[in-house]
């Protein structure tokens, strides 16, 4: 853990079932005119989507849809989306869907302050560009995973004739700029998620808080929250899983995923988030399912060296009781055996692919995702990534 540390936080966070009917008065915070950002396909969200422009016109906003966005975002929408905001006329932008959603949001609202394409503002661009400010954000998640409504993070897909690489990329804007303004976590808002989207999505969340208490740049508070963001998944994924109309259940996981969302985006994320966005990449994998397979094998082995942040975080998530040296193995063991329960894949069968398909693994996780690689707390290089790779792969 560091000695010398800074924690920021600038997203303010409206918490609290109903809260959603509040985002009329919050909008007029920022204007009169929003472009409302959500799924392209809505089947399901009907529902929120009514509300949420309901909200909107009852205090007098108007609002400019650009329902566009699907589950595992490409760059064109950042800029599509950027177009649709200036012609509209907008004062803010309204991300109302899962991170998906909020990150197409995030990158809009960098683009339309400073000229260029999201790969201009993408850390794996060695010559990006720094992303200083944004359009308002308001984000208004519908699923509790990625924790981005308070992240200043936007993952995107980027082909090869985007990056001049020789296989497609997953990769992160990253800046201070793309913090939303207001996050508002309302739990009835996640009451239609279905259970294969609830679970993945709070595998996710799940290993996220973890990575953020084993990263290399974690520090007191990122480990509080990334704690109890972790218990909090242990106590109630299960009970949501097991009965989809148990709000506390529901509103814990919304919680959970916004602590874990504040905890990585002070410490980073490690290794696990590099095999993940590879698979993701290269293989098409839903980011959640990918997490699912990668983060139980990446934080087992960063066990060894991370053992002592492993026990804390077993003390966190056995609410306090006494730790002894098979605490660490017990709760990677209820890891698995949760995820395997919610019918989470262990293991990934890769399609025809070419014979490289393994190198291009390992050469996506180290050049899209460099940072995450140096993070873990254990050296990683092509040969590890490859190890821990071959033990994903069926």
């Amino acid at each position: 853990m560091l000695r010398t540390w800074t924690f920021r936080l600038p997203t303010i966070i409206r918490f609290g079932r109903g809260s959603a009917r509040k985002l009329g008065e919050l909008a007029q915070d920022f204007g009169w005119k929003a472009l409302l950002v959500g799924y392209k396909d809505a089947s399901g969200m009907e529902a929120v989507y009514h509300k949420v422009q309901q909200a909107l016109r009852s205090a007098r906003v108007h609002a400019d849809t650009f329902f566009e966005v699907g589950p595992e975002p490409d760059q064109s929408l950042v800029t599509a989306g950027a177009e649709a905001y200036k012609k509209s006329r907008s004062d803010l932008i309204v991300a109302v869907g899962g991170g998906s959603v909020i990150d197409v949001a995030k990158g809009i609202g960098a683009l339309v302050k400073l000229s260029g394409e999201p790969w201009d503002f993408t850390n794996a661009n060695e010559s990006h560009r720094r992303i200083t400010e944004s359009a308002p954000v308001i984000a208004v998640p519908t699923t509790a995973g990625t924790g981005s409504e308070v992240t200043s993070i936007a993952v995107f897909h980027y082909p090869p004739e985007v990056t001049g690489w020789d296989f497609p990329a997953k990769a992160a804007m990253v800046g201070e700029g793309l913090h939303p303004k207001v996050a508002v976590i309302d739990p009835d808002l996640l009451a239609n998620s279905p259970p294969d989207i609830l679970a993945a999505c709070a595998a996710d969340a799940l290993i996220q808080a973890m990575e953020a208490c084993l990263s290399r740049m974690c520090n007191p508070i990122s480990t509080v929250l990334g704690g109890q963001a972790a218990r909090l998944i242990f106590d109630h994924m299960p009970r949501a899983m097991a009965d989809p109309t148990d709000m506390d259940a529901r509103s814990a996981l919304a919680l959970a995923a916004t602590m874990s969302g504040a905890a990585y985006d002070v410490t980073g994320l490690t290794v696990g988030h590099a095999l993940a966005h590879a698979l993701g990449a290269i293989f098409d994998v839903p980011h959640g399912r990918a997490v699912a397979m990668a983060g139980p094998v990446a934080i087992r082995f960063m066990a060894g060296t991370a053992n002592d942040c492993l026990k804390e975080l077993a003390y966190f998530c056995e609410r306090g009781e006494s730790i002894d040296e098979h605490a660490v193995e017990m709760l990677l063991d209820r890891l698995s055996a949760m995820f395997r329960e919610a019918g989470l894949p262990e293991k990934f069968t890769p399609p025809p692919a070419p014979p490289n398909y393994l190198d291009l693994l390992v050469q996506h996780a180290l050049r899209a995702t460099p940072e995450a690689c140096k993070l873990t707390p254990v050296p990683v290089d092509a040969e590890v990534l490859r190890n821990l790779f071959t033990q994903i792969l069926a």
